[in-house]
């Protein structure tokens, strides 16, 4: 039996999905809960990676065994889990349904908040500045030009790990403009290595007057990679939405 799970995490403590060794992964940790619940071992296949210390609100993931998933094992998972990972719903799923390969779009906000604030910094990257002294309307243009391409070599940290570098972008927008408290939402198929952290500090960059509208889009036209990558903090960055064909 195949079954989709959907949960949430708090990345903060973890070195992304993934499980790698000698680290504390959300992979690892949600497999050994399940192990000590299920009595079997379990292999869990997510929807994606995401980088260490970045969030997901909803995550969409699937296993393969021989159990009868119910309400009391979902139960009992959570208690197993800590605080940080919490484990949603569970629905059976068809032997071709894939949390990976089948996701048809994926959305994730990153959320930046521009005054010290304790009770916003774990979800949120501080980036102190005066709202006022921002380009808004280059910002929002620069996440415009992303929709007019879809190759992005120029922004993949690793592009030799991907087979291929092109994306296709189905939605983008720039929440709360000339406040303290903005966000940017970003939709696409897939995301490359790094993607979304290398565009909001290329965003920010138009924001504060590093770099103008030109100078990001005439990147992307070259395919054209930095020497140095600068990634924005990843504790703003939440995977929030993975949309599937057969869900609705």
């Amino acid at each position: 039996m195949r079954y989709f799970l959907q949960l949430s995490y708090d990345g903060t403590d973890y070195r992304g999905w993934q499980r790698q060794d000698g680290v504390v992964s959300v992979q690892e940790t949600l497999e050994n809960a399940m192990r000590k619940v299920l009595k079997i071992p379990i292999n869990i296949i997510g929807c994606g990676r995401t980088d260490a210390g970045v969030h997901a609100s909803n995550y969409i993931a699937h296993f393969d065994g021989d159990i009868s998933m119910t309400p009391r094992l979902l139960t009992h998972l959570n208690y197993a889990l800590p605080e940080s990972i919490a484990v949603h719903q569970y629905m059976e799923a068809e032997a071709n349904w894939h949390a990976r390969f089948s996701a048809t779009e994926r959305k994730y906000i990153y959320h930046i908040h521009t005054s010290k604030n304790p009770f916003l910094g774990r979800f949120s990257t501080c980036f102190p500045c005066d709202p006022k002294d921002l380009n808004w309307k280059g910002m929002e243009a620069a996440l415009d030009v992303l929709l007019r391409y879809e190759e992005f070599k120029s922004l993949c940290k690793a592009p030799d790990r991907h087979k291929t570098t092109n994306c296709n972008m189905t939605s983008v927008a720039l929440h709360g403009a000339e406040t303290g408290q903005f966000s940017f939402h970003i939709s696409a198929n897939r995301f490359l290595r790094g993607m979304i952290r290398i565009i909001v500090a290329q965003l920010l960059d138009v924001g504060v007057g590093k770099e103008s509208v030109a100078d990001f889009e005439s990147r992307l036209a070259r395919s054209e990679r930095p020497r140095y990558f600068k990634l924005a903090p990843p504790e703003g960055l939440s995977l929030v939405e993975v949309k599937y064909p057969f869900l609705t």
